[in-house]
């Protein structure tokens, strides 16, 4: 029997120790991940904006043309301005669509889906340029649906 309390006694030392016991260092730290290719940041306010072709108008004309008022939207007589922003890349397609600002609701997350989608349909701009090159340009747009 005692050699029994002996052995449940050094399982139970060693057992202990191992749970405090720490990991041994890392012997060679890993090396750093190798650069990606850079993407630089969206100018907000470049030399020259990137421009859309036919001009402010008839951006704004496109997306009237392409808009459809979500129907629930119609059924409940809800209306709203939603603030989208998105960058004009190097070669005038947009990209990194967002919504910054919406109407508060359900019927203003539908309101929101309808401007993302109308900003996609639109045409490619002219880019924004700095010191002659063309630049990425972050612009932010204002959609208002409004029932007539």
């Amino acid at each position: 029997m005692g050699l029994m309390k002996h052995i449940f006694s050094l399982l139970l030392v060693l057992s202990v120790a191992h749970c405090f016991a720490q990991p041994d260092p890392d012997p060679m730290p890993y090396p750093p991940p190798p650069p990606g290719p850079s993407v630089e940041e969206p100018l907000v306010f470049p030399e020259v904006m990137p421009a859309y072709e036919g001009g402010e108008n008839q951006m704004f004309k496109d997306l009237a043309k392409s808009m459809v008022y979500p129907q629930v939207c119609l059924e409940n007589g809800f209306e709203g301005r939603v603030f989208v922003q998105f960058v004009v890349e190097k070669n005038g397609k947009i990209s990194n669509i967002k919504i910054l600002r919406q109407p508060e609701g359900d019927l203003g997350k539908v309101l929101g889906k309808e401007a993302i989608r109308v900003v996609k349909n639109l045409k490619d701009f002219t880019p924004g340029t700095l010191n002659g090159e063309p630049k990425r340009v972050v612009m932010t747009l204002p959609i208002v649906f409004k029932l007539s």
